[in-house]
This record gives C-alpha cells, structure tokens and sequence, in this order.
C-alpha cells in the first residue's frame, strides 16, 4: 500500500509540471501567432500596393492638367472681352466724331439757309425813301412815336421787336421763321412800311396815343 501511494505521488510530482510546462508553451506559441497575425494585417492595411499609388498619382497630375486647361480657358475668354471691349468703344468713339461732323454741316447748313431767306425777304420788301413820308420812311416823329409806345425804341424787345409784331403777322410779311427780334431794325423797319402800306395805322393800338 505504502509503495502504491509513493507510486502515485511519483506520477503526480512527474506529471504536474510537465502539464504546466505544455500549457504555459501553448499559451506562448498561441500569443506569438496571434501578434504574428496582427502585425502581418497592420503591414497588409498600412502598407498600399504600388498600383495603386501609381493610378493616385496620374488622377492628381490629370486633376492639375485640368485645372491648368480651365484656367488657360478663362485667360483666354478674359482677353477676347477685353479686345472686344476695346474695339467697341473704338467703333463708339468714331461714331460720336462722324455724328459731331453731321451736326456741325447740318448747323452750318440751316444758318446760310435762314441768312439766305433773310436776304430774299429783304430784297422783297419796298425800300424806304430819304424822304419824311410815314409811308416811305420810319424816320418820322410818327413812327418813332409807335416805336416808343411799343417798345421804348428797342429793336430787340421781346414779344416782337420795335414795333412788336405779332409772329403771324411777321412771318407772314416776311417768311422768317424767327421772331421779329432776332432780326436787324432795317428788316423791321421794311416790314413796318410794308404792313402800313397794307393796313395803315390800324394794327397798331398805341396809335391813339399817337394821335393817328
């Protein structure tokens, strides 16, 4: 009995550590793997196949080339505004000169036209005599009697010159197209006479004043 008990302590103290042995390099073995496989996975994440690094880098240079397209783009549409820009104000510049130049012969035209119409209407009325006759002459106490009850003798007295003709009146002795003041006492003068051959005394009212 007693040799069956040193028998059976002998496998014990045999086996035991043996056990522990095997199972603490079990556990070992299983950790390296375990950090083997981690570390193999962390290098197979980290770590990007040369393919595709190569395709990251020809979409970055064909995003610059595109960017660098774009941008030669709008240099260019900039300087094809700008050079129409230009050509239209040097078109607008031209107009305006040539649009002066029609203005300028156009207001040259309409002043010897008036200048000649001035002459004709002049020409047509009757020239007055030297003489003291109210129906040859404006020099007369009379005349210069209607002419200061008029207009104080002003032969460019608004509202129709020195014996303040109406502009019917005037353009219809006459044929001018501006008022009596804007014309010279000798072609107011002729038309007084004209009208006083026509009618006497009676368009004007300050006659009376006048005694006539």
């Amino acid at each position: 009995m007693r040799i069956r008990i040193a028998l059976t302590m002998a496998v014990a103290v045999t086996l035991i550590p043996t056990l522990f042995l095997t199972l603490f390099n079990s556990s070992t073995a299983a950790s390296d793997r375990a950090r083997h496989a981690a570390a193999t996975r962390t290098v197979h994440i980290d770590m990007k196949p040369m393919s595709d690094v190569r395709a990251e880098q020809a979409a970055a240079r064909a995003q610059q080339a595109a960017r660098a397209q774009q941008a030669a783009r709008l240099a260019a549409y900039a300087s094809a505004v700008t050079a129409a820009q230009q050509a239209k104000y040097i078109e607008t510049v031209a107009f305006l000169q040539k649009l002066a130049f029609f203005n300028a012969v156009a207001q040259q035209q309409a002043a010897a036209k008036a200048a000649a119409q001035q002459a004709a209407a002049a020409a047509a009325l009757p020239a007055s005599a030297p003489s003291g006759s109210d129906a040859t002459s404006t020099n007369t106490p009379d005349w210069a009697c209607i002419r200061a009850h008029e207009s104080g003798g002003n032969y460019a007295e608004g509202g129709g010159g020195a014996y303040q003709f109406e502009f019917g009146t005037w353009h219809g002795l006459t044929g001018l197209p501006s008022p009596a003041q804007a014309y010279p006492a000798s072609l107011q003068d002729a038309a007084a006479l004209k009208l006083y051959a026509e009618r006497g005394w009676e368009p004007w009212t300050t006659r009376f004043v006048c005694g006539l």
